[in-house]
């Protein structure tokens, strides 16, 4: 498995703080199936600043420490960027990092709006060649209020990653269940861990999967990881048609739903 979307380098945000936490989090990537993960610590997310060049120093240090522990493990580089007005701008002049490299960014709203540059950010960037990959909507109010604001990006050319955890049932019954009527509605086109911490939170890939095809089918399933294959490999995502949520019934479900907010403040 792939995992396009994690925490993994040591010290430079919310993620490992000591090489043995890293140890730990890649040796539970490696029992949970993931065999390459695209490194994303946060950039402009919060207090941390992650240009390219410190990313791929810190790099170094976590493929010396697989290799010294024969984990078996790719590593590549790349960011979670928080939406700003520079990002073009700075992906021309290489102080933002694509996933590993490639036409793919992986763009991070607030959890409480969604900007309201958004469109013409995302357009610009796919005028640049860029393909504007939004991080974790299930877990941004306003979308998860009205999933049509995440139906009318994709719609214009965006796709969308949805964590693990929320798929897998980590973060309550109620998240889980609007994760997966997202990916039905071909919102989603891929899965990502989000990992942090071994403990606290964790690769859930496997898990997630498990859920996925359980509820929703293994042609799902083989849909999610050959889109995680495409980006890692800079190849053509697919996608398939999205449709729109019934908002009536959307805004009951919401009303219903426990809040998790808390659980990912300043996350």
């Amino acid at each position: 498995m792939i995992d396009i979307h994690n925490h993994l380098l040591i010290g430079v945000d919310d993620g490992p703080q000591s090489e043995q936490e890293a140890i730990d989090l890649l040796k539970q990537a490696k029992n949970n199936g993931i065999t390459d993960i695209i490194t994303t610590p946060h950039h402009y997310g919060g207090d941390y600043v992650n240009p390219k060049s410190k990313i791929m120093a810190n790099m170094d240090k976590l493929t010396d420490i697989i290799e010294q522990h024969q984990l078996d493990i790719n590593v590549y580089p790349g960011q979670e960027i928080r939406i700003n007005g520079d990002l073009v701008k700075e992906l021309e002049t290489g102080v933002n990092l694509s996933l590993n490299q490639t036409k793919y960014v992986l763009i991070e709203f607030s959890f409480t709006e969604v900007a309201n540059y958004t469109e013409r950010l995302f357009f610009d960037l796919q005028m640049q060649g860029y393909m504007p990959v939004i991080a974790h909507p299930e877990r941004i109010r306003p979308i998860t209020k009205d999933p049509n604001q995440l139906y009318h990006l994709v719609e214009k050319g965006a796709i969308a990653q949805i964590t693990a955890g929320s798929v897998a049932g980590a973060l309550g019954e109620g998240l889980q269940q609007q994760s997966l009527e997202m990916i039905r509605h071909n919102h989603i086109h891929f899965v990502g861990s989000d990992a942090h911490h071994a403990t606290m939170r964790p690769f859930m890939l496997k898990e997630a999967y498990e859920v996925i095809e359980r509820e929703l089918g293994t042609d799902y399933v083989a849909y999610l990881q050959k889109n995680a294959e495409a980006i890692l490999h800079d190849k053509e995502v697919t996608v398939k048609a999205p449709k729109q949520f019934n908002t009536a019934e959307q805004t009951k479900k919401h009303k219903k739903k426990r809040s998790i907010w808390s659980y990912f403040k300043g996350k």
